[in-house]
């Protein structure tokens, strides 16, 4: 076992609820990515409430891997499991790795030599998704990396397409997660810490392919949404509004026009309601539409919802 003053470049966070299915096979990823570099990385295994034999298996691997360490919580909660986690951790970075999903073989030995070397804020990139009934095929090609600027980071994400709000397969400088918490939600956690992370980074990468294989369940707990889920995910929007500011009010727009365009129907709350339509209610109409950095098809839906009465009929 890792005893804590053991110095190490990365703590890979695992965290797992009830994953008895996946967990061996995303430990056994996370052991192969591992290969070479095995001394530079700690694991660090939370189980937070697995009722089936999700801690059994966490236990086993821990008895096969020399830097680990690993915790049985009762939070039933993902945000407080990555902060506790994150409190755990002794790397000068860390990365997080759900308990249904994968990594890369050999992908490790590269990150850890990239990380040693030019010591950034932040290494991002794009996760692989991968769909339960699609299979395809991906190798650790090696890190390929651009540095970019916060501003382009934030252009970025807020475009939506390089780079997402997640945590996972992303490689962040721990100090910077000790200083930013993730709040105590069971949904979207990701999406509202991940707005102020980019702001308090000047070191930033962004490497053209990721170690991570996100797989993408039908009962996941972001494909299965109810009121309360979207409650947290317009917390979390009002938030990167809060944080990334008025510089960025014709992205920001955009991702206020999706929430509405998908979810403005079940949303119970009539503050809630009030707040997605007031941000909507706030587009510069002339800006919006000429700005060439949203896309059309955020466009369209913007000029639909204001032509048809959209907030009326719903």
């Amino acid at each position: 076992m890792l005893t804590m003053d053991s110095p190490c470049t990365l703590s890979v966070l695992v965290t797992a609820h009830n994953c008895e299915k996946y967990i061996v096979e995303t430990l056994n990823s996370l052991k192969k990515a591992c290969s070479g570099v095995e001394d530079a990385v700690e694991v660090v295994l939370v189980n937070d409430a697995s009722t089936d034999n999700t801690s059994e298996l966490l236990h086993s691997f821990a008895a096969s891997f020399s830097q680990v360490k690993i915790f049985d919580v009762l939070f039933r909660n993902i945000g407080k499991v990555r902060n506790f986690g994150v409190s755990k951790c002794s790397g000068h970075f860390v990365t997080m790795l759900d308990g249904d999903d994968q990594l890369l073989p050999n992908s490790f030995a590269d990150i850890v030599q990239f990380l040693q070397a030019q010591q950034p804020d932040i290494l991002l990139a794009p996760l692989n998704e991968i769909y339960e009934k699609k299979t395809k095929l991906h190798q650790w090609k090696g890190l390929q990396v651009n540095a970019l600027s916060q501003h382009q980071v934030i252009e970025k994400f807020l475009i939506h397409r390089d780079i997402q709000a997640h945590f996972i397969g992303q490689f962040i400088k721990r100090s910077l997660l000790e200083d930013n918490h993730f709040p105590d939600f069971s949904c979207y956690e990701d999406a509202y810490l991940f707005p102020s992370i980019l702001k308090a980074s000047q070191t930033i990468f962004l490497a053209k392919q990721s170690p991570y294989l996100y797989f993408k369940r039908e009962k996941s707990l972001s494909s299965a949404l109810d009121a309360d889920k979207i409650s947290m995910l317009i917390k979390a929007t009002q938030q990167m509004d809060n944080v990334l500011g008025e510089s960025y009010h014709n992205l920001l727009a955009c991702h206020w026009i999706n929430l509405a365009h998908k979810f403005y129907p079940l949303i119970n709350a009539e503050h809630e309601k009030q707040v997605v339509k007031q941000a909507i209610e706030n587009v510069s109409f002339v800006s919006f539409l000429l700005d060439s950095k949203v896309r059309f098809s955020l466009k369209k839906k913007y000029l639909r919802m204001k032509l048809t009465g959209f907030f009326n009929k719903n």
